[in-house]
């Protein structure tokens, strides 16, 4: 009887484990199928960006990767790219021990270039430009402000000695400079100490869970396709009703305190710049972003007149060229081009430049005064 009664508890224990299996299957196995077509597509897939800490204090991205990168769910923007030896977005490696006069391009998601195929950035246009007799590298990352541009500038001087350096200012580069409105991880960022502000290192390094996770096809869709992530923060954080409206990739308007703390964040930057660069203001020049899409047309420009980023490009074009820097002011080059024959400089679908602005923008710095300095046959 007990014989009977443990050869029907096995039969039962061995039917549940062939269900359990069973279902199983049925997930794994469309799964699997699922991950392998998405493999297909052109699921973007940058590299990860390594960890940020007091032993490798710089903030970069997993060296010598070829990768292709994608943005919406119907891959609108698609490019090949390339992460060099030093971990930057740029198809050329970088030569810390070369000899040749050198300018550093350094900024955000602009110097990145994610959204236009390697080779096609204003820093590598250049670079095609000046070699053999010279060198245009580039640091950047998305998301880095102001704050983050002292530290690439401080770690260009000490690793590659460049001559000259240009920075690419755009409309969020004031604001998350500062640590009580940037939450970001692997950047440096001022900390208010009373009347001061102290750069402060956020370390960063990539959880196990996340680097397992975005080995997948399927959740890299998900994630950096679809945006979910950031499309679930913005609805914890509970919008408001009226939806925000925004020049520059930041809010029109913002309140008085957040203005004036990036003015703060503006005169620290000029502050720390010289001892940060090793260079004077001669040999350094800036690129201020146009208010797009606003400059399209002459009455929304007149409205923008007045919103956060065209206060602080003001306060910062005018900082700039108070210190004696070369200010180059992409606006109304933008205008000239578009009044011209209607061309756009950004995407459909994403608001960086796009190989046009990129073009324009290094055929003005071509013609700078820091260019021809570093560079001497342009200046004929």
């Amino acid at each position: 009887m007990k014989r009977e009664r443990y050869s029907e508890e096995k039969m039962i224990s061995m039917m549940n484990v062939k269900t359990l299996s069973g279902n199983l299957l049925l997930i794994v196995i469309p799964f699997l199928l699922l991950e392998l077509a998405f493999r297909a597509l052109p699921v973007s897939y940058p590299p990860y960006i390594l960890p940020v800490s007091e032993a490798t204090p710089v903030a970069r991205f997993q060296p010598n990767q070829h990768y292709v990168y994608s943005r919406g769910w119907n891959f609108s923007v698609k490019t090949k790219k390339y992460s060099n030896n030093y971990g930057y977005m740029n198809e050329n490696d970088y030569d810390a021990d070369a000899s040749s006069p050198l300018l550093m391009v350094v900024g955000d998601s602009y110097v990145e270039a994610h959204q236009i195929d390697a080779g096609n950035s204003a820093a590598e246009l250049l670079h095609s430009e000046v070699e053999p007799d010279g060198r245009v590298y580039s640091i950047g990352l998305s998301g880095a402000p102001l704050s983050q541009y002292l530290v690439f500038a401080e770690h260009s001087k000490i690793t590659f000695h460049p001559q000259t350096m240009v920075f690419i200012i755009v409309g969020n580069d004031f604001d998350e400079s500062l640590l009580k409105y940037n939450g970001a991880h692997r950047f440096h960022l001022f900390r208010e100490t009373g009347e001061d502000l102290i750069l402060e290192r956020v370390d960063y390094s990539l959880s196990k869970a996340k680097a397992l996770l975005r080995k997948s096809a399927i959740m890299r869709y998900v994630m950096l396709n679809l945006e979910v992530r950031a499309s679930l923060e913005r609805f914890l954080n509970r919008p408001p009703a009226q939806p925000v409206e925004y020049i520059g990739n930041v809010p029109i308007t913002v309140d008085e305190d957040r203005t004036d703390d990036s003015m703060r964040a503006v005169d620290e930057f000029f502050n720390q710049l010289p001892l940060r660069s090793g260079l004077d203001a001669t040999q350094i020049l800036f690129v201020i972003d146009g208010m797009r899409p606003s400059l399209y047309s002459e009455d929304e420009l007149e409205k923008a007149e007045d919103s956060y980023f065209a206060k602080m490009r003001r306060y910062f074009q005018g900082q700039a060229l108070s210190l004696g820097y070369e200010v180059i002011d992409m606006q109304p080059i933008f205008i000239k081009r578009n009044r011209l024959d209607n061309s756009r400089f950004e995407f459909e679908t994403d608001g960086h430049w796009n190989e046009l602005g990129h073009s324009l923008a290094a055929k003005e710095i071509q013609n700078s005064a820091v260019l021809k300095s570093t560079f001497p046959r342009f200046a004929d």
